[in-house]
């Protein structure tokens, strides 16, 4: 899908005083893979070094959702998870007067380079980038440029919050039969950048499963391939985590491959 950036602006935050930032991740407890823990610990770190405050919520995250929408996706905890982010950034600012931006960042998100993360204190609201490579029909690599929501920047004076709150509650309600993990998620969000053209953090990207295998094995096609469409050095990927076990695009995606490719970002980044 093309990424149809506009030029429209959002309102902006009072940058006369140093903000206060919260960082929040969620993952189950227990049983959590021991690359999931380096990841959350990488963006423990990244928190600490700015002075943000971090936290963490286990499957207690779930009590945030409403309780029709656990029952009706009870069997689809990514839709959940889009719903409660959203409600916890609300919860936050609701409760704590004192913090004027809060940055989500998915569980398996990995912050290998800190420094090269560069987030606009003046954004009031933000999406990452995704470079996406994949084989196309021809057999060749195709680069798809879009958005991903592993990132979210959200600050206190946004309106787009409550209206992706009030968004996702009247999609949840009125949607029957299965939906996609990324109905709620990505695909909105994707389709509403699309038209009105959010920020985008351009150092947070993603791999896809193609880019984590050449990254697990030190380097290869997709991974320069995604590296040359970049505007701008990633400090953090998601690896997608939602591959975990499966093989895609030819790439087995076990707990051996993502350690892979986090030793090879630790050691040379994206080099």
């Amino acid at each position: 899908m093309a990424d149809m950036t506009t030029k429209t602006s959002f309102p902006r935050a009072d940058n006369s005083t140093p903000m206060q930032t919260t960082v929040i991740q969620t993952y189950r407890i227990d049983d959590q893979p021991d690359w999931i823990a380096t990841c959350l610990r990488s963006t423990e770190a990244w928190a600490k070094t700015n002075d943000w405050a971090y936290f963490f919520r286990g499957d207690d995250i779930f009590d945030l959702v409403p309780p029709a929408f656990r029952e009706k996706f009870s069997n689809q905890k990514p839709l959940q998870i889009d719903i409660a982010r959203l409600l916890w950034a609300r919860e936050i600012f609701d409760t704590n007067v004192a913090t004027e931006r809060v940055i989500w960042l998915d569980s398996d998100v990995f912050v290998f380079d800190s420094g090269a993360i560069h987030i606009d204190p003046t954004l009031d609201f933000a999406l990452g980038r995704q470079i996406w490579v994949q084989p196309g029909q021809d057999g060749r690599h195709r680069t798809y440029r879009q958005v991903h929501n592993a990132i979210l920047v959200i600050n206190r004076s946004t309106p787009v919050l409550d209206f992706l709150i009030q968004t996702v509650l009247t999609l949840a309600e009125r949607h029957d039969g299965p939906a996609s993990p990324q109905f709620l998620g990505p695909k909105l969000l994707t389709a509403l950048h699309n038209i009105v053209g959010f920020p985008v953090i351009e150092s947070v990207g993603m791999t896809s499963p193609l880019v984590l295998g050449d990254l697990a094995t030190g380097g290869g096609p997709a991974l320069s391939q995604m590296a040359n469409a970049m505007d701008s050095p990633l400090g953090a990927v998601n690896l997608c985590s939602s591959y975990r076990n499966q093989t895609v695009d030819g790439i087995h995606c076990d707990d051996g491959v993502f350690e892979d490719a986090i030793n090879t970002l630790n050691t040379r980044g994206l080099r």
